[in-house]
């Protein structure tokens, strides 16, 4: 039996209407109502950035790291490289332009705002949002840079509040429902990139000069998409090594064979009744 409201149902099919379009129909040039729904609300939902506000961008120290970092350093003839070990330079972790976008756009990657080729600026809004966006494993090497603005941005904002029932929502927040989940869904495959793609550039058509949306990696992180990246720059960087990682989970619904629900909490494991009476931790 379907519980869904008659606008939750709605919805649904509106925002699989639009998935359907873009995957097999249509990429360029699309009109569809979900865009409209989306042009109404993103001009009530918006972010204001001031210049010199601070964000921040991480970036696992690998190989291709390393030698974006020593070409800058060592093989650059007008540059004295010497200045990277003075007590006043604040890039103590990769050099400017390595903690940056990519110097070359043909080592961009399909994301979740940028077709492959163009490069676009992803930040985070706080440091730990933005070492989850890597996906470090233990003991990695992170180079974290602060990156300030430098011209006023206005961005729009599709952050929305899960906590809010969807049958308490509108039309319009569930619609945002499903386009956040495009953006902060996890996902390792390019296609599943398209939706958010063609929304992200058309938020760019209407002269936003980003998008805010929900981290896919870290619970209330926040990120952005910058689209001229020279509106923003650099100023400092330090080198942070891995340490520990924390695990929350829980049983997912059905999966308790054993009559008993697994929670795990800061790496914690424990058992509960489901009468809540007693709990028994492993």
């Amino acid at each position: 039996m379907d519980n869904r409201t008659p606008l939750e149902i709605e919805t649904y099919e509106l925002w699989n209407s639009f998935k359907d379009e873009v995957y097999h129909k249509n990429r360029f040039f699309i009109t569809h109502q979900l865009l409209e729904i989306l042009k109404k609300y993103i001009s009530e939902h918006t972010l204001n950035i001031k210049v010199n506000t601070i964000y921040y961008r991480a970036r696992i120290i690998d190989e291709k790291a390393l030698k974006d970092h020593s070409l800058k350093i060592f093989y650059n003839k007008n540059n004295n490289y010497s200045g990277y070990f003075n007590e006043s330079n604040r890039f103590r972790g990769l050099v400017k332009e390595a903690s940056f976008i990519p110097p070359n756009h043909n080592f961009v990657r399909d994301g979740r705002a940028n077709p492959k080729f163009i490069r676009y600026l992803y930040i985070a809004e706080s440091p730990v949002t933005a070492i989850f966006e890597v996906r470090p494993l233990l003991t990695d090497n992170i180079n974290l840079a602060e990156i300030t603005v430098k011209e006023n941005l206005t961005l729009a904002d599709l952050v929305i509040d899960y906590r809010i029932p969807d049958r308490e929502k509108s039309k319009e927040q569930l619609i945002l429902s499903y386009i956040q989940g495009a953006f902060s869904f996890p996902t390792n495959n390019p296609d599943d990139y398209i939706p958010s793609q063609i929304i992200s550039e058309y938020i760019k058509s209407l002269g936003y000069d980003g998008i805010r949306f929900s981290s896919s990696l870290h619970n209330d992180g926040v990120n952005l998409t910058i689209y001229n990246y020279e509106k923003c720059e650099p100023i400092s960087s330090r080198e942070i090594k891995i340490e520990n990682m924390k695990l929350d989970a829980r049983d997912k619904i059905g999966s308790d064979f054993d009559h008993r629900l697994l929670r795990i909490r800061n790496n914690e494991v424990e058992f509960i009744d489901y009468l809540g009476k007693y709990k028994i931790s492993e």
